[in-house]
């Protein structure tokens, strides 16, 4: 979910990496799972111990539930957008989402996150991961933005005063430099599995507990 380069040490780490520093990287590489297993550790809770009912995810007059699918759809949309132009490592890339925000992967992503969060019908649940979720992908942004300034001196400054970095600025969307290729490229099909899984299994939480 790199926007254009890998998690790395912070900069003002020098010689051997002390331990905070190896895992500011872990988590960082690792922001994904993290985020992931903390929602179902929550939603294991809310199920077993508190014993809650999800939104029903094909209830279109629930307007929990519609919201909740609408920003997983959402998050997915944006997230495939920005896969399809992105090419990693290569170029810093300035069109499609890009051109909007300057990170939209990650906008993507808590969107879907909120969606999930809101379907499960627990407000702590939403909090305790979002929360989280927002530190470590902060951290993320702060180290790929320092380094993309450092691998890109002439482009980064104009781009990042011209570009917002996570609140999309108002222009007409293109699909300038999308590629279907590109999107199967940096594996953009496993957020679209990943989703569908995690729908299905709030809608069999939802049946099991009618």
């Amino acid at each position: 979910m790199a926007s254009h380069i890998a998690a790395r040490l912070p900069a003002d780490s020098a010689g051997p990496p002390s331990l905070a520093n190896r895992i500011h990287v872990f988590l960082i590489e690792r922001r994904v799972a993290v985020s992931m297993v903390l929602f179902t550790l929550l939603a294991a809770v809310d199920l077993i111990v508190f014993q809650r009912r999800p939104h029903d995810v094909l209830d279109p007059t629930n307007p929990l539930s519609a919201l909740g699918v609408s920003l997983v759809l959402a998050g997915l949309v944006i997230r495939s957008w920005a896969a399809g132009t992105l090419r990693k490592y290569k170029l810093l890339i300035t069109t499609g989402p890009y051109a909007v925000v300057r990170n939209p992967l990650y906008v993507g992503s808590f969107l879907m996150m909120g969606g999930f969060c809101t379907l499960l019908g627990d407000w702590l649940t939403l909090v305790l991961v979002m929360a989280p979720m927002f530190v470590l992908y902060w951290l993320a942004v702060r180290d790929e933005e320092q380094g993309l300034a450092e691998a890109f001196p002439d482009e980064w400054p104009a781009y990042a005063a011209r570009v917002p970095r996570f609140l999309p600025k108002l222009t007409l969307p293109t699909r300038e430099g999308w590629s279907l290729g590109q999107w199967r490229g940096n594996h953009e099909f496993n957020a679209w599995v990943g989703a569908a899984v995690g729908l299905a299994g709030l809608r069999a939480w939802w049946m099991l507990t009618a």
